[in-house]
């Protein structure tokens, strides 16, 4: 099960690529640093409230949103690496031919 920091991490990563936004774009609208926008989002340091705050209004959500760790998704890609998020946000919006395509050709290389 994954740790509160790893589900922070990946709930705010997931809600900036849904933005549109770069790790450096979040870090400038929040006032924080890239480095510490890299580990909040890799689960290695917990932000302090006022941090969350900040990153809450970068993302135009409420910081209770930052918390919501509900749904499949969010609990499976907690747990693997963040690699798992990025390959996510990238196929959500794609045609299912387009899925079944990178499916295909993900399962030639992993064979």
């Amino acid at each position: 099960m994954a740790g509160i920091k790893k589900k922070l991490g990946t709930r705010i990563s997931q809600l900036r690529m849904e933005a549109g936004m770069t790790q450096a774009k979040l870090a400038e609208k929040s006032n924080l640093s890239v480095d510490s926008i890299s580990r909040i989002e890799r689960g290695n340091r917990a932000p302090s409230l006022e941090s969350l705050e900040s990153i809450a209004m970068a993302l135009g959500v409420e910081p209770s949103e930052l918390l919501n760790f509900r749904g499949k998704e969010l609990k499976a890609l907690s747990e693997g690496p963040p690699e798992c998020l990025e390959l996510w946000n990238l196929l959500k919006d794609r045609k299912r031919t387009e899925i079944k395509k990178v499916f295909e050709i993900a399962r030639i290389l992993l064979s």
